[in-house]
């Protein structure tokens, strides 16, 4: 259902096809040049006019021949349409087969130019498609303000949703936790977003959510609890088609072609594009042990007080839980794959009094957990080594155990089998156990996941991939030609949620303080408005992450494995 606070003095819109012709704009044009004689003409000569103007930035910046094919095919569009001899859906059609010539050219360029476009009759019939969509909200409830129109619109269930003393709506919040802190996954998301700038319209449109991403990045609009509105859409997820169009699935389309390429390079980029943006960043918003992955909270259910658990003591628990699970014994010699800033090995050292051997891709990192390894006295336990995994010498070296904590996912889907042939010739043949931690897509989504690209690995992980449970499996019992047996499979995806959220608070909390201190360090050229942008993307990774694994859209599990004769893994079990 939609409310309407304020509307303007039109009809209203019965059918948006329909409709479509008058919101197309209708508009002259001057003759383009002509680029094929050998002197050039220049296009800053010519009057453009909306939405030309746009089209001509994009030619002084590409300056290529897909360029200026593209412009004389918009002219062409346009007198076809002038004619009125085309109807909308081929108008359409025809802008998208002119988009895609400079797809290839830089996807992420052409989606920056023409979320900036913001001409009227394009403005309004975004708007109404946007409209259209939320119109089939079910679930929740969402108040979108428009400042832009001075218009509010209620969308989803209006029991969410009362009147200030002016008569503007404002969001009743519905709580159904004992304690007003409390939190339960089955809380209805309520959710005010404040649109501020037009173009936001027609990022939603043409890019879904990407566009939804990138004009929040720029400040567009304001959301007071962006984790609840992605709660919303995943829980309406069939009524609004799961969020795509073929506008944006052509873009995505084109985007993912590069995330095949992950070489031992690319691999290398990936990591430290993420990783290496500063290692005080990190930990102004992670725990002192710096564990950037799930962690283990206790069961509140079997809690008798509601005392707030420490971070670090919900991954001192997931520690203690790998080191089990691998059953690591002083005289084993471990490896890791993935260093992080070395809390894991550090741990297993200290715990067990094991050998450690860690590999990672990032030079601050290894800098950063050696100098922490020698503060805790075991230089001589854990080396740390700047090494790809598929450079270690198996002929040399066996393993007795092998961990790994949320590395796999940079890993890529085309090179999972390497992975975990890999994996196979360095662990021992005799008793070797691995664990594994992973982040995962549930095999239901795996399928379109893989064929599109998202906010998180194109801004987040480049190069990133969530494989699903099953692909795991698979890959491991094939690649070990079924020697290594799957012991055990634990979900901890939902203890995410928690984390995230404190992540994200952490990370606003300091941001001034600590976190844009040392990005202007790093990067002393940033602007003020970089910053926001930087701290906007951040704060939207964080929300993002944390309704996926809220609505259990993503999964996180720890996969423990071992050998036929791995009999330790009997330890404790009454015979």
């Amino acid at each position: 259902m939609t409310l309407l606070k304020r509307t303007r003095k039109e009809a209203p819109i019965q059918d948006v096809e329909d409709q479509l012709p008058a919101l197309l704009p209708r508009y002259k044009y001057l003759p383009t040049p002509d680029l094929t004689s050998p002197k050039k003409q220049d296009p800053e000569e010519y009057e453009w006019n909306q939405p030309f103007a746009v089209h001509k930035r994009i030619y002084r910046q590409l300056n290529h021949e897909k360029g200026e094919s593209l412009m004389n095919h918009f002219a062409r569009v346009v007198v076809d349409l002038e004619s009125g001899g085309m109807h909308p859906k081929q108008y359409l059609l025809n802008i998208a087969e002119s988009l895609t010539e400079m797809a290839y050219r830089g996807t992420s360029h052409l989606r920056h130019k023409l979320g900036s476009l913001t001409w009227g009759p394009a403005v309004q019939f975004a708007k109404t498609m946007a409209q259209t969509t939320f119109a089939s909200l079910q679930v929740g409830t969402l108040l979108l303000v428009d400042q832009v129109s001075a218009e509010s619109f209620v969308y989803g269930d209006t029991l969410g949703v009362g009147s200030d003393e002016l008569g503007n709506f404002v969001l009743c919040r519905r709580h159904t936790g004992e304690f007003e802190d409390e939190r339960k996954a089955t809380d209805l998301p309520d959710v005010e977003l404040v649109v501020k700038d037009d173009a936001f319209w027609l990022r939603l449109l043409l890019f879904t959510d990407m566009g939804f991403a990138e004009s929040y990045m720029l400040g567009e609009f304001e959301c007071d609890d962006l984790t609840s509105f992605f709660q919303m859409f995943i829980l309406n997820r069939e009524q609004l088609n799961n969020g795509t169009t073929w506008f944006s699935g052509f873009f995505s389309h084109v985007a993912g072609l590069a995330r095949l390429a992950n070489t031992m390079e690319n691999a290398r980029l990936n990591i430290i594009r993420h990783y290496d943006i500063s290692n005080d960043m990190f930990a102004a918003f992670l725990s002192p042990d710096m564990m950037y992955s799930c962690p283990i909270w206790k069961h509140s259910i079997n809690s008798d007080t509601k005392q707030e658990e420490s971070p670090r003591h919900a991954q001192m628990r997931k520690i203690k839980y790998f080191i089990e699970a691998a059953k690591i014994k002083p005289t084993d010699h471990v490896l890791e794959i993935g260093t992080g800033w070395g809390t894991m090995a550090i741990e297993a050292v200290r715990r067990t009094g094991c050998r450690v051997t860690t590999i990672t891709l990032s030079r601050e990192q290894k800098n950063f957990a050696e100098k922490r390894i020698r503060a805790a006295g075991f230089s001589d336990k854990i080396a740390v080594c700047l090494l790809d995994y598929r450079m270690l010498p198996y002929q040399k070296v066996t393993y007795d155990k092998i961990i790994s904590c949320e590395m796999i996912e940079a890993v890529g889907e085309k090179f999972l089998a390497t992975f975990f042939s890999r994996i196979d010739k360095l662990l021992k043949k005799d008793g070797g156990i691995a664990v594994f931690q992973c982040i995962t897509m549930p095999e239901g989504r795996h399928k379109g996941y893989s064929r599109r690209e998202d906010f998180i690995n194109h801004y987040i992980f480049p190069g990133g991939y969530l494989p699903s449970v099953t692909q795991l499996i698979n890959h491991i019992t094939t690649e070990s030609n079924g020697t290594l047996i799957v012991e055990k499979i634990k979900n901890i995806g939902p203890h995410y949620v928690k984390t995230l959220r404190l992540w994200r608070e952490a990370f606003m909390d300091k941001f001034d303080s600590k976190i844009m201190p040392a990005l202007m360090e790093e990067h002393p050229n940033m602007t003020e408005k970089d910053i926001e942008v930087f701290q906007r993307k951040w704060e939207y990774y964080f929300a993002y992450s944390e309704a996926g694994f809220l609505t259990k859209t993503l999964g996180d599990v720890i996969i423990t494995v071992g050998r036929e004769g791995a009999l330790e893994l009997m330890e404790g079990i009454p015979l």
